[in-house]
């Protein structure tokens, strides 16, 4: 019984087929029963940007209080 299962699911994906593509679109129904496709253009991630120089300092950088004044 368990090698008749194993083997139905090895098949599974020839029962399947192929997935269908990703959708590059949105389609909206009209009021008057009509439909419009508007495409979706992917995003380009955008590139890290460099941090600022003014921000990036450790506490020890900074000029030391002269209590002698």
């Amino acid at each position: 019984m368990n090698a008749v299962v194993l083997g139905l699911a090895s098949l599974l994906p020839l029962i399947v087929g192929p997935l269908p593509p990703a959708q590059r679109s949105i389609t909206a129904a009209l009021c008057n029963g009509g439909q419009i496709e508007i495409p979706v253009k992917q995003q380009k991630p955008e590139p890290a940007l460099p941090c600022a120089e003014k921000a990036c300092h450790a506490g020890c950088n900074r000029r030391k209080f002269d209590l002698s004044q």
